[in-house]
């Protein structure tokens, strides 16, 4: 009797110990989504990458403490396996984490000169924004393609944000520039006359202006701010480009691949026409 109570405990303990190990296993390869890792950029006996980001409609999307999900998180899956390593934290931190070498890959950033004095970024991009002025409806008229009809007129923009060049070179005459903390408080600024535009992109704003009902009452103007292309960046070290090589070979086969087509349908984001 006492070696089969014995050996019915040292069973459980194993199949507990067994449940926890793939439970932990499913946790790591959170993301690779249901079609697998095709594993492309993982060498043998590869040190565990750490990759993170913050919140991107449909590209990188979560909250801190959970798994995030979206197309970078299965991209970088079917690139590393189960070798690398998503985690959301707060923008700012993101960067400053690549930076100083903390964490291996940013995910998503628009590639604009003052960063790339402080990260490597991927040869390609793997999508693209057009970043637009959103205001109320009926109120397009506002935008005419000239910030100088804007030095006056109360805007918004997100902190954080590239907006490109033009946005950047011209930033300084808009008397009225509110810089907010995400898109949630831009769009309700707007609706609330706080201001008169807000400066986004439709894969952000869209399911935002969704959820708060509001998709009826916003609108874009045209022309657009500038379009501006998302990439993976690396530390600028010794590690990250040899990483940032790995990486831009890798992309370039699954580019020819039937899954990165079929990840860009899945998650609903335009693939780049061309290499940026």
């Amino acid at each position: 009797m006492i070696e089969e109570r014995t050996a019915r405990i040292i069973g459980s303990v194993s199949n507990d110990a067994g449940r926890a190990m793939s439970t932990r296993r499913m946790w790591c390869k959170t993301g690779l989504g249901w079609m697998g890792s095709l594993a492309l950029a993982r060498p043998a006996h590869a040190a565990p990458l750490r990759a993170v980001g913050s919140q991107f409609a449909r590209l990188f999307e979560g909250s801190e403490g959970l798994a995030p999900k979206g197309l970078a998180v299965d991209l970088l899956g079917q690139l590393f396996g189960d070798n690398v390593r998503c985690e959301w934290v707060p923008w700012s931190r993101a960067q400053l984490m690549v930076e100083q070498g903390e964490a291996d890959i940013l995910i998503g950033p628009y590639r604009t000169p003052e960063r790339e004095t402080r990260m490597l970024f991927s040869v390609r991009s793997f999508y693209s924004d057009a970043m637009v002025w959103y205001v109320r409806r009926g109120d397009e008229s506002r935008w005419t393609g000239e910030y100088a009809d804007l030095a006056q007129t109360p805007v918004a923009a997100v902190r954080g944000w590239a907006y490109g060049s033009r946005f950047e070179r011209m930033k300084t005459g808009l008397g009225q520039l509110t810089w907010v903390q995400g898109v949630d408080a831009g769009l309700q600024m707007l609706t609330r006359r706080r201001v008169d535009l807000f400066a986004a992109n439709d894969r952000n704003c869209m399911p935002v202006l969704q959820r708060l009902n509001l998709a009826d009452a916003v609108t874009r103007c045209s022309p657009p701010l500038d379009v501006l292309h998302g990439h993976m960046a690396f530390a600028r070290s010794a590690g990250g480009e040899e990483l940032s090589r790995r990486y831009d070979q890798a992309f370039e086969q699954w580019l020819r691949t039937g899954a990165a087509t079929e990840l860009y349908r899945r998650w609903g984001v335009d693939r780049p026409v061309t290499a940026t």
